[in-house]
């Protein structure tokens, strides 16, 4: 069985309407949010995750059902356990799951993943949407079951080569309208690894063959197209925003560095 003899039944099952903004002293992570729905099941080790806003105690059992578009914490940050989780991915033609095995003493990681069928997306989207027309009560019920399922599905789905891309799933073009359409925000190379559940070295590998461009260089070339349509109507705090930057000043000093690499 892939996730060995002691997985735990998720019976807190927590969505946004949990949360409404942090209500406590815990530290607030770095926090992300996209349009696919995502949900996190936590196997085992205990830390905290921030989820809309609220830094909220990870332990064993707990579900994370995150909709589109709701900030969570970004990445694995300031850990101080061993954790295993499962991050489940359902994209518009594509449904897979990661589970991932994250040292706290050592920048060790391991991931393994799993892919399902469409079918079984729909199937899960709709108890989704139906959860969410529910009382609280029989929602966590719903959550409880899609977790059930999934669970079971995993255990008897083979583990996904780690160099496969299935033919209804372009990742490239997958990669290209993400960070299009997030004007290159949410594009580091760990987030690209956790959204389309390959290795970098594999993904920068696979877009460098068919665009003749680095990822790195693709992200600055929607950088440009934004800044010359918005510079005459967006301050550059503005812009700094839209486009990720942590400050003006990092806006200021990557649009310095770029005019000065592509006037050599």
């Amino acid at each position: 069985m892939p996730l060995g003899e002691h997985c735990p039944e998720f019976l807190d099952c927590l969505d946004e309407n949990t949360f409404k903004g942090n209500t406590g002293s815990k530290k607030i992570q770095p926090q992300e949010s996209h349009p696919e729905r995502e949900i996190l099941l936590i196997l085992s080790g205990e830390s905290n995750f921030t989820f809309n806003g609220t830094a909220v105690e990870g332990t064993p059992g707990k579900a994370f059902f995150i909709n589109s578009n709701v900030p969570h914490q970004l990445g694995y940050r300031n850990i101080n356990s061993d954790v295993t989780h499962i991050w489940v991915h359902l994209h518009p033609k594509r449904f897979f799951a990661m589970l991932y095995r994250i040292s706290a003493q050592t920048p060790f990681r391991s991931c393994r993943s799993w892919e399902f069928s469409l079918a079984m997306l729909e199937f899960i989207n709709a108890r989704w949407d139906l959860a969410l027309s529910v009382p609280r009560k029989l929602r966590e019920n719903i959550y409880q079951s899609i977790a059930r399922v999934i669970i079971e599905e995993i255990k008897f789905t083979p583990e996904s080569p780690g160099d496969s891309v299935t033919g209804q799933y372009d990742i490239v073009s997958w990669m290209k309208k993400h960070i299009s359409l997030n004007c290159g925000r949410n594009s580091t190379m760990e987030e690209l690894e956790k959204l389309t559940g390959y290795n970098r070295c594999y993904l920068m590998r696979k877009f460098k063959k068919e665009c003749g461009m680095t990822i790195g260089e693709y992200i600055n070339t929607v950088r440009r197209a934004f800044v010359a349509g918005a510079n005459l109507r967006m301050s550059q705090k503005e812009m700094a925003a839209r486009l990720g930057f942590k400050s003006a000043a990092a806006f200021w000093l990557w649009q310095s560095r770029d005019r000065k690499k592509n006037s050599m």
